[in-house]
């Protein structure tokens, strides 16, 4: 199925277009809607995602205004600011006017959309809307075509402690395969009472956000995962977390995406602008769930033994954690993200937005995505690596408890 958006006020003049596109033998399935005027072409745009959305430059804003010649520029407009508005495949723009204003001109050279002039003459312009028609419905087609492979891709930053940490738990990791030249994962499996997951492990060769993101992505290539998961280790804000305490990243940014400037007086201006990537409200939910059972975390931390802090068990904590470059050993460094870009900040790590990043950008059938950290230090200059091995055993510990009791319901939804 194909869906096609037609934005212009006078939509029957697409009617035979429309007809032969569904008489032909290669688009065997489209689903044509149109829209009028502006406002509500914006709210077919926000409840459904379109393949191809069609606009006509040449719009009323209201189904009771007049048409203005930049109605088109202002719905585009409105698709390039406006976050709740789900982006199509394709768009095109149509126009009858030999000339276009510089706000039209400059819409479509920024962007990766076309303009056809029906003004040039004969059935051109349809003939070409035709081709595109079709060849979105092959694309979607062959899109649709690739399907879910793997149920769990669990990434960690380093091998050591996070990767071995992951061995240490409940996952059967046995085979060790090449992604490609320069990576490789181990393939396993996690029997759980639901029935058993298939899963796919593996580390990054250095820490970072870029290098998480590019590991993700071939993970979802190769793998095509229900599920991408992050563990490891990560700093906390004290006052709200202890040494082991799982992090679950929601949302997660990058702390560092700014605009610096200055006045040329030598006062410098930095404004912050995050792109802040939440974990999906089921999986959220589910992570509520497992943080009551206080006898579990008991259990969790009486099994260790190596060094381990005084406190009695870990507490798992949902919240945001932002991802930055470096290693921090400084506390100013937190108490500036929390009042300058999200007050309630509680993690502090460098893969977590790379991550969720491959996982949105990814061609579908997209992963849901999560990453669970723990704290090893508070990101001050008294950090030390005394509780690193501590913290990832509790973060691949409670990874694999939750894919153990909710693995299976979150793969079968999919």
């Amino acid at each position: 199925m194909i869906n096609i958006l037609v934005v212009d006020d006078k939509p029957n003049r697409y009617s035979d277009l429309i007809q032969r596109v569904l008489n032909s033998s290669t688009v065997k399935d489209a689903n044509f809607r149109s829209s009028t005027n502006v406002q509500d072409g914006l709210a077919q745009l926000r409840q459904t995602r379109f393949d191809l959305v069609v606009v006509d430059m040449l719009l009323p804003e209201t189904a009771w205004s007049e048409q203005i010649d930049e109605g088109g520029a202002v719905l585009l407009e409105y698709i390039q600011e406006d976050d709740d508005i789900k982006l199509p495949a394709y768009l095109v723009g149509i126009t009858a006017a030999a000339e276009v204003s510089p706000r039209v001109e400059k819409i479509f050279a920024s962007n990766p959309w076309q303009l056809l002039r029906t003004a040039k003459g004969g059935g051109a312009w349809e003939e070409q809307l035709e081709r595109l028609i079709t060849h979105a419905y092959l694309n979607e087609t062959r899109t649709q075509q690739v399907a879910y492979e793997t149920d769990v891709c669990i990434i960690t930053a380093l091998r050591t402690p996070e990767f071995e940490a992951l061995r240490d738990t409940a996952l059967r990791l046995e085979e060790s395969v090449p992604i490609d030249p320069t990576s490789f994962a181990t393939i396993g499996s996690l029997q759980t009472p639901k029935g058993p997951l298939s899963v796919v492990a593996a580390s990054c060769l250095r820490m970072g956000s870029t290098e998480s993101a590019l590991l993700s992505y071939k993970l979802i290539e190769r793998f095509r995962p229900r599920m991408l998961v992050m563990i490891g280790i990560c700093a906390g804000y004290e006052p709200n977390v202890d040494y082991g305490d799982p992090i679950l990243a929601t949302p997660a940014w990058d702390y560092t995406c700014a605009k610096i400037s200055d006045d040329g007086n030598g006062h410098r201006e930095i404004t912050h602008a995050p792109d802040y990537i939440a974990v999906d409200r089921e999986v959220v939910a589910k992570f509520e769930q497992l943080k009551q059972d206080r006898a579990f975390f008991q259990k969790l931390h009486e099994q260790w033994r190596g060094e381990k802090p005084r406190s009695l068990f870990p507490t798992l904590h949902i919240g945001p954690s932002a991802t930055g470059p470096a290693v921090i050993a400084d506390a100013s460094v937190f108490q500036e993200i929390r009042s300058k870009q999200n007050r309630q900040t509680i993690g502090l790590e460098m893969e977590a937005y790379g991550v969720y990043c491959a996982a949105r950008m990814a061609c579908r059938p997209r992963p849901v995505s999560f990453s669970v950290k723990s704290v090893c230090d508070f990101g001050s200059f008294l950090k030390d690596d005394k509780y690193q091995a501590y913290a990832a055993y509790t973060s691949a510990s409670v990874a694999t408890e939750f894919l153990m009791r909710y693995g299976r319901d979150v793969v079968d939804s999919m």
